[in-house]
């Protein structure tokens, strides 16, 4: 289809769903503050004639748009090629985060997990009352659900109330009465990250003829990764797992076909993520953040759908939250109100989103905090935590070959310059024009011809962070235990006009830890909120280096944190008082936080990584007391990690 395709700008939908005819009222509604420019429709008839249409998604991981179908000529994917071909095929399809539980989190929500405090790895978060997952309104409107069979969502939900089934078994075949319009999700594996591993891809290929294998003289290695044959073999592997999923893609859709369902079935296909390498999950850039988008919708539902003609290309920007909202629209069922998510298809459509927004939290045993905002030309990221550098060390990420590769040639001065940046710490903010640099390898972040789109994205990504009030600018063990503390849900402490300026205080504090301002200890010690205090004391310890004479004002304020009320605040005072050598205090800090955890693990995970990432001599002092506790898996790693 290269050079046939129709190319859809968001201009030139709007002007198509307008020609529509007389079934259609239609009234543009221009969003700016919310970022969404949106197209509202009133519909005479809506789904009387044809009957709701099935809906299947096809959902596979950790992929990249690496199909023949968005021009990439080692790709073998003819199945989903065919697909693009009959439906359309979106250019500019973004997940909210680069991991698949916060991202799957925000799919099933349709809101994004920092207002749920859901953005951290392997959550389980309760829903503010009122908050429901997507599926649930559906099967209360009389479809049959069914999801195979992955969830990993951060939040905890009874499956029941969400699927009439979920499981391995669970398809739309199973419904009992052939007349209910269905809802069926298919999860596919074979693509994720630990697939890409030789042992995970040897176990994935076995049934293919060598011969069919993708060669590592056949990839194209981005500039982001150093081009050696390691790497070349991790995209080959990857190359060869995508072909396979190709393959379980089609088996999918000829069981639609074989059951003379096709003409009465709206197919999306889309990934949770980027690919599963390093610098792409687990980031927010397009490289973790851009997944395929691909949607077929049948002949007898496209006026009603809003759609471009069969092999056209969209450009609209759209989020994969804006999945859960479209369903319902195309379903013909009420959106609540809330969502983060806006319909990208059906009659209250949007026109593209002027912003994406993404976030990363917690990964696994790491800490990080960053936010990013996107439009159709810039990248916008604002790293909170700019004293770890982009490549922590998260032991299942370890595994990977390209990423081995990546710290032998760091250690060896073996990578270009745009290359060994990753291994370093990161500036608070960067900025990068994607039109120039489509892999966002050079920072213009001080370029002052683009000082106006600066202003325009900070100011855009702290409207964000506001709106969506950012319950995770509060350290995790601070989070869970004011929750538990309060009696709320962690998505509601900032709730109210309280909460908003409770929200805004703790964005200017982690900023300014970013940026490395110092603070008098007379303005820290007035300061009531816990959470501000963390972040100053935060940046300050940071930045001190190891074996730094620790004195004036700056042991003064971490001799206050040190007997701060919270233990939060307690650890990041030990973590400057081992950088300033004084471990004997750091560690009895350590210890006494241990001792009043008591079982919480994310507490016993916080005070495992302070000592980890403060070095051999603080570890070495409190060793014996980590080894008696059991905090959880990766209180486990962490534990690990410091005895090497």
């Amino acid at each position: 289809m290269a050079g046939a395709e129709a190319v859809i700008s968001a201009e030139q939908r709007v002007e198509g769903v307008m020609r529509m005819g007389w079934r259609w009222l239609l009234v543009v509604v221009l969003g700016v503050n919310a970022g969404v420019w949106s197209v509202s429709a009133v519909a005479g008839e809506p789904l009387a004639a044809v009957g709701r249409p099935n809906i299947v998604w096809i959902s596979c991981e950790d992929i990249s748009p690496l199909l023949g179908c968005y021009g990439v000529t080692s790709a073998r994917t003819p199945r989903l090629d065919r697909l693009a071909a009959e439906g359309v095929l979106w250019t500019h399809a973004f997940a909210c985060h680069g991991v698949c539980a916060p991202s799957r989190t925000g799919i099933i929500t349709a809101r994004h997990p920092i207002s749920l405090g859901a953005n951290h790895m392997r959550s389980r978060v309760t829903l503010p009352a009122g908050v429901r997952l997507f599926p649930e309104l559906l099967r209360e409107s009389g479809y049959y659900c069914t999801n195979n069979s992955k969830t990993d969502y951060n939040v905890v939900r009874d499956l029941k109330v969400v699927w009439d089934e979920s499981s391995g078994k669970a398809h739309w075949r199973n419904r009992r009465k052939s007349e209910q319009p269905f809802f069926a999700v298919f999860n596919l594996t074979m693509t994720h990250e630990s697939k890409v591993w030789p042992e995970g891809w040897r176990e994935v290929v076995r049934g293919l003829e060598p011969t069919t294998l993708t060669r590592t003289d056949a990839v194209t290695v981005p500039p982001l990764y150093p081009d050696t044959e390691v790497v070349r073999g991790d995209f080959a592997r990857l190359t060869d797992l995508i072909a396979v999923m190709d393959r379980e893609v089609g088996r999918l859709l000829d069981e639609l076909d074989s059951a003379g369902l096709a003409d009465d079935t709206i197919v999306m296909f889309w990934s949770d993520h980027g690919n599963g390498l390093p610098r792409a999950k687990r980031w927010v850039y397009d490289s973790g953040l851009r997944v395929p988008l691909i949607v077929r919708v049948p002949e007898k539902y496209r006026e009603w759908a809003g759609v471009g003609i069969a092999g056209s290309r969209d450009e609209r920007m759209v989020s994969l939250l804006d999945l859960g909202p479209t369903v319902l629209s195309l379903a013909g069922v009420s959106l609540p109100a809330g969502l983060s998510g806006q319909p990208f298809l059906g009659p209250d459509a949007h026109r593209g989103r002027r912003y994406i927004h993404g976030a990363r939290d917690r990964l696994d045993e790491r800490q990080d905090l960053v936010r990013s905002v996107r439009t159709e030309r810039y990248r916008y990221v604002r790293n909170l935590m700019p004293w770890y550098p982009a490549l922590q060390e998260v032991a299942y990420g370890e595994r990977n070959e390209t990423l081995k590769e990546w710290r032998r040639l760091g250690a060896a001065g073996g990578l270009t310059e745009q290359q060994g940046q990753w291994l370093q710490p990161r500036g608070a903010e960067e900025l990068y024009d994607l039109q120039s640099d489509p892999w966002e390898l050079r920072n213009l972040v001080d370029d002052p011809g683009l000082s106006g789109v600066l202003a325009e994205l900070r100011g855009e990504c702290d409207r964000w962070q506001l709106q969506e009030a950012d319950v995770q600018l509060l350290p995790e063990a601070m989070l869970e235990r004011e929750s538990v503390r309060l009696g709320v849900v962690r998505g509601e402490l900032f709730a109210g006009e309280s909460g908003r300026e409770r929200l805004g205080r703790g964005l200017r504090a982690a900023e300014a830890a970013a940026r490395g301002d110092g603070i008098r200890v007379s303005e820290w010690v007035q300061e009531a909120d816990a959470a501000v205090r963390w972040w100053r004391v935060e940046g300050l310890s940071r930045r001190l280096k190891s074996g730094e004479v620790v004195s004036g004002e700056v042991s003064d304020l971490l001799s206050a944190a040190a007997v701060d009320e919270d233990p939060v605040v307690r650890l990041s005072a030990a973590c400057g008082l081992a950088r300033g050598g004084q471990f004997e205090r750091a560690a009895e800090i350590c210890r006494g936080v241990l001792v009043a955890a008591g079982g919480d693990e994310i507490l016993l995970t916080a005070v495992m990584r302070t000592v980890d990432e403060s070095g051999a001599e603080l570890f070495s002092r409190c060793r014996g007391d980590l080894e008696k506790y059991s905090g959880g898996e990766y209180f486990d790693r962490l534990l690990q990690h410091a005895k090497r």
